[in-house]
């Protein structure tokens, strides 16, 4: 089925008054009604900016100004860089030819024209110019809802004033860096004040990026609350988790998880992992790492998860990241791989003992190829001495 172009303008550019008559009543044949008309290349770009041509039927031998330099003249104007421009000329040479595409030209007509000619390469450039529209608005449209959408689920996060006034209730130094591979991702972060001597840590990576996993984030968030953390260990918090995720999760969708609850009165971190990479647990000279296996939630309503306790106290700290840290690498260094992370960790202290999230990013980038493919969330968990 044709296009319509009964909504499509062209102007017709020529010093002849009998081919402007002539090009509209072809053009016509094509279904276009709206027409304007101009004698020479001036009167012709002052008629495209009054206009607003979909496409400009153009003579090359005018005077004043002829159709070479005007398109020159549209060329140089972002606004009308795209804009189809048709030349006919008398003269059917390579040498014309080359002359007419240097100066801009989308294709051209030979004099005198042929009507059935005519009608299918104006048809053609103009439909070329919807479906062209087309796509941009379409994909306008869909990089403001991105955005939207981005937003949103940055707002699902920590913003900087809360984990600033977590920071300062318990005695802690809180970094966080968060960075999605695309406009969406599929990592999940949050710090839960628990009691006056507890608060709870939890990360969350799900399978995949892009918007599938991005939808998944906003049905953690919309569960999360469904489920206090308030008198439950870790484990049972993530098991009930769990059979929630189970429940909504499409087959074949899965999450890595880590939560952990840092108990200020026995400096104790008790924690229970669903597949997460293994943090961090640094306490003086001793950086270890800590094992977060343990089936992924979403995965299998018979999942069960276990607790550990480990001894941290004030000076000690916790380094938590999603699997692009140690997966993600460049053409000179390959992964940086779970088993260097403690001395990645140790060479970022060296740099900057109380904020070391920043050297160890710096060092990440410098190492690793861009954009990443995977989401990136790390968060830095100390007790001030």
């Amino acid at each position: 089925m044709a296009m319509s172009l009964s909504d499509s303008r062209v102007l017709i550019v020529d010093d002849n008054e009998f081919n402007r008559k002539s090009l509209a009543l072809v053009i016509r044949r094509a279904g276009i009604s709206e027409i304007a008309f101009a004698g020479d290349g001036e009167e012709g770009l002052r008629a495209v900016d009054r206009f607003r041509p979909d496409l400009v039927l153009l003579d090359v031998d005018m005077p004043v100004m002829n159709g070479l330099e005007m398109c020159r003249a549209l060329r140089r104007n972002a606004t009308h860089e795209e804009l189809p421009v048709l030349f006919q000329t008398a003269l059917d040479s390579d040498e014309e030819q080359v002359r007419c595409f240097d100066a801009g030209g989308s294709d051209f007509i030979s004099k005198p024209i042929r009507p059935g000619e005519c009608v299918a390469r104006v048809r053609h450039q103009l439909e070329k110019r919807k479906l062209f529209n087309d796509l941009a608005a379409y994909r306008e449209r869909v990089q403001r809802e991105l955005s939207h959408a981005r937003a949103m689920q940055h707002s699902l996060l920590p913003e900087s004033r809360r984990i600033a006034a977590v920071a300062e209730r318990y005695g802690l130094i809180l970094d966080a860096h968060f960075e999605t591979s695309s406009e969406l991702g599929g990592d999940f972060w949050g710090v839960y004040p628990l009691d006056d001597r507890r608060v709870g840590f939890l990360l969350i990576d799900f399978a995949g990026h892009g918007i599938t996993a991005a939808i998944n984030t906003f049905r953690l968030h919309t569960l999360i609350d469904r489920f206090p953390m308030e008198d439950a260990a870790p484990s049972q918090w993530l098991s009930r988790l769990n059979g929630a995720l189970k429940d909504v999760l499409p087959t074949g969708q899965f999450a890595t998880a880590f939560f952990g609850i840092l108990d200020l009165a026995t400096d104790t971190l008790t924690f229970a992992g669903a597949g997460a990479p293994n943090p961090v647990l640094g306490v003086g000279a001793d950086l270890r790492l800590l094992d977060s296996a343990g089936l992924v939630l979403g995965a299998s309503r018979r999942a069960r998860y276990a607790d550990q306790s480990h001894r941290l106290p004030r000076g000690g700290f916790l380094f938590l990241y999603s699997d692009a840290l140690i997966e993600c690498g460049g053409e000179e260094h390959g992964p940086l791989g779970q088993e260097a992370v403690p001395a990645f960790v140790r060479d970022a202290l060296a740099v900057n003992r109380l904020h070391p999230l920043r050297p160890m990013l710096d060092r990440f980038y410098a190492r690793t190829r861009q954009p990443l493919r995977d989401d990136l969330t790390a968060v830095w968990i100390a007790r001030r001495a």
